[in-house]
């Protein structure tokens, strides 16, 4: 499963392997926001739902969900 089959918003993610053998990744603007797996994609896959989640609860806040930098348009 290819990277591009998960929707991060264009947020730069980080993908690596520890020295446990375990998966990490994070959003490298909101490090905060992270997940592990046994696998690439076992991580990848939880660091979706963290987003989803992320994102819910901005809304159900009343705030504005986070745009990636890359995202925004320079004047």
């Amino acid at each position: 499963m290819s990277i591009n089959n998960y929707d991060f918003d264009k947020f730069t993610i980080n993908l690596y392997v520890d020295e446990n053998n375990d998966w990490l990744c994070y959003f490298v603007e909101m490090p905060n926001i992270s997940a592990f797996g046994d696998t690439p994609e076992e991580a990848l896959m939880e660091l979706q739902t963290a987003w989803e989640m992320v994102k819910e609860d901005f809304m159900i806040k009343g705030l504005d969900i986070p745009i990636a930098p890359r995202q925004l348009a320079f004047s």
